[in-house]
């Protein structure tokens, strides 16, 4: 068995069509797994599965939807400056009618999310967590962690010993991971009632043997899995430290190419 991942952005909006949106993206993706019976399973089950700790039915298909950076516009509405009204990606999954399930992956810092909203968003308030709360609630999207500060190359300052920006494969040492990865945990575990991050998403889809290697399988009473952006599906035998996903506008840009991906891991 076979089982992509699929990655999208809520702030990737430059329109209102398939290839400038990843909200009409993910609406039209979720149009096409339904006519090709493809089911939903949450991330957590996907990583699960891949320790044998959950069987799935070998005659089902199967995907695992995650969203990245953990804007305000993972689960409300937003009036877009220049493209109008967007819908949330919880309300389109609200939209649809099977068992549905999506991982929104976190920036924790909330002085650096202040900062990003300026350098990325033009000062919009879009990057709180005080949606967070009601998102866990839903059943429908789960909080995890997507670093503490991405690493992110327009914050003056970021949790990295040489303030390295853009590049997550240089959290090489165990001090600057714990302030990337278990400070961020932590922190999100804090806002949300009866929260315990499982799952963590490399910025930049960036890591590195120590990570892999050496970081993580040290922190599995923490941490089950963390995933990257190489576009592959996902076996039994992948590594449950560096779980690959397929990112829209990135390795797919419509809805035929979106198919494709698909109909070629369940071949």
């Amino acid at each position: 068995m076979r089982i992509p991942v699929l990655t999208y952005h809520a702030t990737n909006i430059s329109g209102n069509d398939y290839h400038t949106n990843d909200h009409i993206a993910l609406r039209t993706d979720l149009n096409s797994l339904s006519k090709l019976g493809i089911k939903i399973i949450s991330a957590t089950d996907l990583v699960r599965w891949m320790k044998s700790d959950l069987e799935l039915d070998s005659n089902e298909k199967y995907t695992v939807l995650t969203f990245d950076d953990g804007t305000m516009l993972d689960y409300r509405d937003w009036q877009h400056p220049l493209h109008g009204f967007q819908s949330s990606f919880y309300n389109i999954l609200k939209s649809y009618d099977d068992y549905i399930h999506a991982t929104s992956f976190v920036i924790a810092s909330p002085n650096d999310r202040k900062t990003l909203e300026k350098t990325c968003m033009g000062g919009h308030q879009i990057w709180s967590d005080d949606w967070w709360q009601e998102a866990q609630d839903s059943q429908l999207i789960s909080i995890e962690n997507h670093s503490w500060d991405h690493l992110h190359k327009t914050l003056n300052k970021v949790s990295q010993i040489n303030n390295v920006k853009g590049d997550f494969s240089k959290i090489e040492t165990y001090e600057d991971a714990e302030k990337q990865i278990k400070q961020s945990s932590e922190y999100i575990n804090s806002q949300i009632n009866n929260k315990k991050t499982q799952l963590f998403a490399y910025p930049y889809g960036d890591y590195n043997d120590y990570l892999v290697e050496e970081y993580f399988p040290k922190q599995q009473d923490e941490i089950l899995g963390a995933f990257s952006c190489e576009p592959k599906h996902v076996s039994k035998s992948s590594n449950v430290w560096k779980i690959p996903r397929y990112m829209c506008g990135l390795h797919w840009k419509n809805n035929s190419e979106f198919e494709n991906i698909l109909l070629e891991n369940f071949k």
